[in-house]
């Protein structure tokens, strides 16, 4: 299952229906807390696909604070960051390097994301 965090609906919707269409299983939130409950509601590993910047938050926020209970962490086998902003600054740089995610930008290109998913398929 991927689980994208977007909190542009528009975006968010065509994501889903991208990978729907690609025979993905797959399921949208719209903040840090939505995507911390839909986690918290697989009972099987997921894919987080996150935006960086959310509006009550971010999904540096949204990784941390998975990967800091351990429950939560035990049911993301991936995150894969994404954004529209290329002026990305050298400390926000530094920390996406540090949390050791793929970072893509938007428009996601499905040529990138698609050999990630299918990686995450086979585990």
């Amino acid at each position: 299952m991927i689980l994208v965090v977007e909190d542009e609906a528009d975006v968010r919707e065509e994501l889903v229906e991208m990978l729907e269409l690609r025979r993905f299983a797959v399921r949208g939130a719209a903040s840090v807390a939505d995507g911390i409950d839909c986690v918290r509601e697989r009972a099987f590993p997921l894919t987080l696909l996150t935006d960086l910047r959310l509006r009550e938050g971010s999904g540096l926020d949204l990784i941390r604070a998975i990967r800091s209970d351990s429950g939560l962490s035990a049911k993301v086998v991936r995150s894969i960051m994404m954004t529209g902003h290329i002026d990305l600054t050298e400390q926000v740089q530094r920390e996406i390097a540090k949390q050791d995610v793929p970072l893509l930008f938007k428009p996601v290109d499905f040529d990138v994301l698609l050999p990630l998913l299918a990686q995450d398929a086979m585990r």
